[in-house]
């Protein structure tokens, strides 16, 4: 605030002379006004500096732009004309030259009141412009950054699936069963095909349906189950009312492959995985926690890149729960609308 006192003395001289107020002779009467017009300007500035800040807390967003113009307005110059009417009155009962009464206050209040409506006008235009080009140039890097996560995304997935253990287990699965049931056979060939395709198709994409995903969560669980049998166990309970809901893409594949990849799956521990879907809009990938001794290059990046994903689309947690038991992921389920309101209103 200190720092700012020589702008206000300057917008003091500024004040008079654009709007000619000195209506008395005399070097005396010019710096009363200077001084006056200093006092208004220091009000106006933080007064409404405050008001905007107040409003920037209460509507922070880029989707929000509209109403926090409008109530920034509205409240802007409530609060200058209060402030004009109550600075007034002060400086009549402290001049003391002129008798208190509501002609002279209305009078010197009118007088006020036209640069301080013009300047507050002018300070909310400015402080709003270079917030809402700082809001922008933070939407553009949003953006920005969840292209580079989507493409994290299929990498990290593309990088799993070409990893020469998956496709080493896929073919000898493969080579098992051709002999002994040539029609699994086909059928584990087209659900591997499936795999790929759905990864290369939906590489643009955002959002998908939770219909679109599961498809591709059950051709790839089918291929899991033909190589581990009985040793993997998977339960789902969607509701078809879910089924038109969005998450992001390849979400499921990641975590099933998550489970796969830290946990043991035998005949003595067989791995269960439970797909289901809450009260509040959220499907929860479950296993139990059987964890092996070592895991070969071990991250956690698909956790991070689903996480950071959801952040950047809808602004809604993704919750990672372990207790002694279980492993739990809970991923939000999203409508467009709410996807699109969320992401416009976090930026």
């Amino acid at each position: 605030m200190l720092k700012r006192i020589p702008i206000y003395i300057l917008l003091g001289f500024l004040v008079v002379y654009f709007f000619n107020l000195t209506d008395q002779t005399g070097a005396s009467a010019y710096w009363i006004n200077v001084g006056y017009s200093t006092l208004y300007t220091f009000f106006m500035w933080e007064g409404n500096q405050a008001v905007v800040n107040r409003l920037r807390r209460k509507y922070p967003n880029y989707g929000q732009t509209s109403q926090r113009l409008m109530a920034e307005m509205a409240w802007c110059v409530i609060y200058t004309v209060l402030a004009v009417l109550l600075l007034s009155a002060v400086l009549i009962l402290i001049h003391g030259e002129r008798p208190f009464t509501l002609h002279v206050l209305l009078s010197d209040f009118n007088v006020a009141l036209k640069p301080s409506l013009v300047g507050t006008l002018v300070v909310v235009s400015i402080n709003e412009a270079a917030y809402f080009l700082k809001q922008w140039r933070k939407t553009i890097l949003e953006a920005e950054q969840l292209k580079r996560e989507n493409i994290a995304s299929q990498f990290e997935t593309l990088k799993s699936q070409v990893n020469p253990h998956f496709l080493f287990n896929s073919l000898n699965t493969l080579i098992t069963i051709i002999p002994e049931d040539p029609e699994l056979a086909v059928t584990f060939v087209q659900k591997l095909s499936n795999v790929y395709r759905y990864v290369l198709q939906n590489k643009d994409r955002e959002l998908v349906t939770l219909a679109e995903e599961m498809k591709v969560a059950e051709a790839y669980l089918f291929l899991l189950k033909t190589r581990f049998g009985e040793n993997l166990r998977v339960n789902t309970d969607i509701p078809q009312d879910q089924l038109g809901k969005f998450i992001a893409p390849l979400t499921l594949q990641m975590l099933l492959e998550n489970a796969i990849k830290h946990n043991v799956v035998s005949v003595e521990k067989p791995l269960h995985i439970h797909l289901y879907v809450e009260k509040d809009d959220v499907l929860v990938v479950k296993n139990n926690l059987q964890r092996k001794s070592s895991v070969p290059d071990s991250t956690q990046t698909g956790l991070t890149n689903i996480t950071q994903r959801y952040r950047l689309l809808c602004r809604r947690a993704v919750e990672v729960i372990v207790t002694a038991s279980n492993f739990m992921v809970v991923l939000p389920l999203l409508t467009v609308e709410r996807s699109e309101q969320s992401y416009r209103d976090g930026l």
